[in-house]
């Protein structure tokens, strides 16, 4: 019996990863990605630590029940599912959908071993309930994803500058960024850094990388030349400062990174601190 659960779990989990690339090629026009594969293989280990105990449980608690069965197993399976919300809020629904899935799947291998004459039946209903199903949790996620809050930042930065880039955050006396359409503007000046008064952005990074020359003309930096980083925080008697950072150069730039200053560096140049730390 647990080998057919595994196999349950293998195609339910090959299912749900279609899913999300019908998903993905709908909405970034793309074929394939590592990112999948990662997906099949999280589904596939829940599906196993989480779908198959639960799928014995629900089959040692209705394998005396006849018409109810079926509303039983199912409504243990979702139960359990839908309890993840407080423990992993974010990932909840997909967990829902991945045990939806599971049951599904488990049932049709089910009533195709117990019950042949009901093949075709068990086909249409679970071919039913997946065509509503699978396609209200596509539009539900496009709907989040559209929804998802999202950083415009447009970084202008010097010609030629490869390295880290550093952009200290909440200066009350900093420049206000000036605005191009729905994009902030920083720019960076040739240590690396710029100072600005607005807070941390926060969400899906859709930031734009420009270099430019003495003359004001713009080069856009390939994305494969920039290295997102991350945020972080300094802080020290009586100040408190955050900052974002990045990297960008190219491959033939490398030999160039690692000349920019540091937080403290900075703060110090800026006239934030009084002094720099070793």
């Amino acid at each position: 019996m647990l080998g057919l659960k595994l196999k349950t779990a293998l195609q339910a989990s090959i299912l749900f990863t279609f899913g999300f690339w019908l998903l993905f090629f709908f909405s970034e026009g793309g074929l394939f990605s590592f990112f999948l594969i990662m997906i099949f293989l999280y589904c596939f280990f829940g599906s196993v630590i989480y779908g198959v105990p639960v799928s014995l449980l629900s089959e040692f608690f209705t394998r005396n029940l006849a018409v109810w069965r079926f509303p039983a197993a199912a409504f243990i399976h979702t139960f359990l599912a839908a309890m993840t919300y407080f423990i992993w809020e974010e990932f909840a629904f997909y967990v829902l959908i991945a045990a939806v899935l599971f049951f599904l799947v488990d049932e049709w291998r089910k009533w195709d071993r117990e019950m042949p004459g009901g093949r075709n039946i068990a086909l249409n209903a679970a071919g039913f309930i997946i065509a509503c199903l699978l396609p209200m949790g596509f539009f539900w996620m496009l709907q989040q994803a559209d929804m998802e809050e999202k950083t415009h930042d447009l970084y202008l930065i010097p010609k030629g500058y490869a390295g880290q880039v550093r952009i200290v955050h909440e200066i009350e006396n900093a420049p206000v960024p000036e605005t191009e359409g729905e994009y902030d503007v920083f720019l960076v000046n040739d240590s690396g850094y710029a100072i600005s008064p607005l807070p941390q952005s926060e969400g899906y990074i859709v930031d734009l990388y420009y270099y430019v020359d003495e003359k004001g003309k713009r080069e856009a930096i390939p994305e494969s030349c920039i290295s997102h980083g991350g945020s972080g925080g300094v802080q020290g008697d009586g100040y408190e400062y955050s900052y974002t950072y990045f990297s960008v150069g190219c491959d033939e730039d490398m030999y160039d990174q690692g000349n920019s200053p540091g937080i403290e560096d900075i703060l110090y140049e800026e006239g934030l601190i009084n002094q720099t730390f070793d």
